[in-house]
């Protein structure tokens, strides 16, 4: 099957050198969720001895391989091989992979050889941006052993008036620190976003100010030939709270327990609890406070199709150009739910499939 502009690659994850490029005949991505996809590969087709189809998947060497999803040529998704399924009588081989946060899950930022009950993160003078760049670099490129780093770019620590303390342990994740900093107040969104310098793959680690950016784009729902398609608006009320119950560190009476409430005028009280691993209770507060901001309304969540500019050269979206951060402004009118007017919606995630290669499905919030 031919799928135009896109292609997949397979590629080494530590060199960063392009292996093959490989013709799926079905699969789909994500962006900006770190849940599996699968591609599936005709095997026959691909006219591969198994020892070469072993090593180009990766059977023995999960995450050592990763798949590229690339839109003429640039990379759009980048996903480390975990897992595969293959079907004898057909010759399928169905490749399972994920987004490099993944492994941020399973790694701490000392290695399991470099684990010591007194060993201390005890970091300030920076700000929150600046304390995901430090976690990022021990996590993705520091050479804590030869089978640690990952070609990721980091950029540079910046300054500021945070404080981050864990201890080894406490067995925090580079993925928990991430969400951990991600919710703090005026905390960053981070993205790892997929690269290609010259012939080299790799990540570009993005991290917002507090949100990430990239390309504006404006759509009306009313045009005759509109790109947009399947809007659905989800109004989000469960969640909502009126306050937080913050609980630190101790235990019984020594507990540390700290909080955040909305005044009265935000509606019939409903409140929560949430667990802070940390024994200083204006950490807990700030943790609270934040908690409590981001689900003190009901909030509106939009997820839509638009189609790629292969196939729509003026309303579409170029894939490649696309960011996690990226505007879509929408006008509507006339509409029985939507307000007229226009709407701003901050892209939190998008997707697709080999099935239908020039639509994406974008998951956005709105402003």
């Amino acid at each position: 099957m031919s799928n135009g502009p896109w292609s997949d690659v397979i590629w080494d994850a530590q060199s960063g050198d392009r292996l093959a490029e490989v013709e799926a005949s079905g699969g789909a991505w994500q962006r900006g969720s770190v849940t599996q996809q699968t591609h599936s590969f005709a095997l026959p087709a691909l006219g591969l001895s198994r020892a070469d189809a072993h090593d180009l998947f990766g059977k023995d060497r999960p995450r050592d391989r990763v798949l590229a999803h690339c839109w003429n040529g640039i990379p759009v998704y980048h996903g480390l091989i975990l897992n595969s399924d293959y079907q004898r009588d057909t010759g399928m081989l169905d490749v399972i992979h994920n987004d490099i946060r993944e492994l941020a899950a399973a790694r701490w930022m000392y290695g399991i050889g470099g684990y010591n009950s007194a060993l201390r993160f005890n970091w300030s003078g920076l700000s929150w941006r600046g304390m995901a760049a430090r976690v990022a670099r021990i996590i993705y490129t520091d050479p804590i052993s030869g089978a640690w780093p990952l070609p990721v770019t980091i950029p540079a620590e910046q300054a500021g008036s945070e404080a981050l303390d864990t201890w080894a342990w406490q067995f925090k994740s580079g993925e928990a620190l991430f969400k951990s900093i991600e919710e703090m107040p005026g905390g960053p969104d981070l993205d790892f976003h997929p690269r290609i310098t010259g012939t080299q793959f790799g990540w570009d680690f993005r991290i917002g100010s507090p949100y990430l950016t990239g390309p504006t784009y404006e759509m009306s729902l009313q045009a005759a030939e509109s790109p947009l398609t399947g809007v659905a608006v989800h109004t989000l009320g469960a969640e909502k709270i009126t306050g937080v119950f913050g609980i630190g560190e101790g235990s019984e009476q020594d507990m540390i327990v700290g909080g955040a409430a909305a005044s009265v005028s935000a509606g019939l009280a409903r409140d929560t609890k949430l667990t802070v691993k940390s024994a200083h209770l204006t950490v807990v507060n700030q943790r609270s406070q934040a908690y409590l901001d981001s689900r003190r309304n009901t909030y509106q969540q939009w997820s839509f199709n638009v189609k790629t500019t292969e196939v729509d050269p003026e309303g579409g979206i170029d894939p490649a150009a696309l960011r996690i951060g990226s505007i879509i402004r929408i006008e509507s009118r006339d509409d029985l739910w939507i307000d007229d007017g226009w709407t701003e919606h901050r892209v939190l995630a998008f997707s697709g499939t080999l099935a239908d290669p020039h639509t994406l499905t974008l998951t956005v919030e709105t402003i």
